[in-house]
């Protein structure tokens, strides 16, 4: 599942495709469940109502921190 959260971020995945392709009752992790919502609400870079690069940085690094807790054995 980090692997496929890993490939949304980088867009090799459609979000819908990841969320698609969860198991059964994988949402009700709390984890699982928080990264599905900063990856569904990731605010856009720049223009209007989209934040700066730095902040947008600030926020990617919980979403590759649960992804890093994920991996983990």
């Amino acid at each position: 599942m980090a692997a496929q959260a890993q490939a949304v971020i980088e867009g090799r995945l459609k979000y819908w495709d990841f969320v698609d392709g969860l198991p059964e009752g994988t949402d009700q992790d709390e984890l699982v469940a928080e990264l599905i919502d900063l990856i569904e609400h990731e605010p856009k870079v720049g223009g209007f109502l989209g934040m700066s690069a730095k902040e947008h940085a600030k926020y990617m690094v919980r979403v590759h921190e649960i992804i890093a807790l994920l991996k983990a054995p």
